[in-house]
């Protein structure tokens, strides 16, 4: 398992790209809840943040796309807007041990 960081690297509500390795991965906290998808959109196989910083809304549910402004929901990575409706984000299996994030 690889170590990716501590639940209290992101931010509360937020939704930050990371690599690990080869991966490209974004990573969103909803309070102790943490999900991870691979940080790729399903419409043009490229980064979700091309511009950095947060992607997630001010209340974390849903994941915008900075370069298509596709709309998914934060919950499951599924497109409920923009060109790629229907299509999801890919999830990252992980671990989270006593605040430690470890890719499985």
């Amino acid at each position: 398992m690889s170590h990716i960081g501590n639940i209290e690297d992101f931010s509360d509500s937020s939704a930050t790209g990371i690599e690990s390795g080869q991966l490209r991965l974004l990573v969103l906290r909803r309070g102790s809840d943490i999900v991870i998808y691979q940080n790729i959109c399903p419409h043009t196989r490229e980064s979700l943040d091309p511009v950095g910083g947060s992607v997630a809304s001010p209340d974390g549910q849903l994941i915008h796309c900075q370069r298509h402004a596709a709309v998914f929901l934060a919950s499951t990575g599924e497109c409920i807007g923009g060109p790629c409706l229907g299509e999801s984000l890919v999830p990252v299996g992980f671990t989270l041990s006593n605040g430690d994030i470890y890719l499985d």
